[in-house]
């Protein structure tokens, strides 16, 4: 198929507009083929008449339109992508800042119900404005220490000497049959 393809594609400029002819050679007999014309020689490909150059050039014309409305179509193509992408950009939610999110929100409400109550400590009341600056994405307050959770300290496994002697172990009680089981004393 492609080899068709490239002798077509090949064979599209001798359709065009050139002429070739089928010489014989006297001296050598052989056959010659060329774009000149020769004694006795016969036309291999006629000259085109101008009603095929008219339509090769209207061709041609339509072929380069063609491909002037594909290149726009292309472009109108790309630039409709280019618009949906920024529609689905603008109608994406933006992130909400710390400051208005619910949990800020919900925190500063619990402080002021902190700091109101009468029956609340200062460091209940300390902690609750704490929590508040931490859920709003504030540093906490100074009167705040924060401390690092403890790091746990290395202990060595218990030694050999150390360990409780083994307790004996009790048989088990006795498996009967039905029927066969001691009654109870007492």
């Amino acid at each position: 198929m492609a080899r068709v393809l490239t002798l077509l594609a090949l064979a599209v400029p001798l359709l065009a507009g050139a002429q070739a002819y089928k010489c014989v050679d006297p001296a050598s007999g052989r056959t010659l083929y060329t774009d000149q014309p020769c004694k006795g020689g016969a036309t291999v490909v006629p000259k085109p008449t101008e009603e095929q150059l008219r339509q090769d050039a209207e061709r041609a014309q339509e072929a380069r339109e063609r491909a002037v409305q594909q290149r726009e179509d292309a472009v109108l193509r790309q630039q409709q992508q280019l618009d949906a992408a920024r529609t689905a950009e603008a109608r994406r939610p933006r992130p909400v800042p710390p400051a208005e999110s619910d949990a800020c929100r919900r925190a500063r409400e619990e402080a002021s119900f902190r700091a109101a109550s009468v029956t609340a400590s200062e460091e209940q009341i300390r902690t609750a404005r704490a929590n508040a600056a931490l859920a709003c994405g504030q540093p906490a307050p100074a009167e705040v220490v924060v401390l690092p959770p403890p790091v746990p300290r290395w202990r060595p496994p218990p030694r050999p000497w150390n360990l409780a002697p083994p307790q004996p172990q009790r048989p088990p009680p006795p498996q009967y049959a039905p029927g066969t089981e001691p009654l109870p004393m007492g």
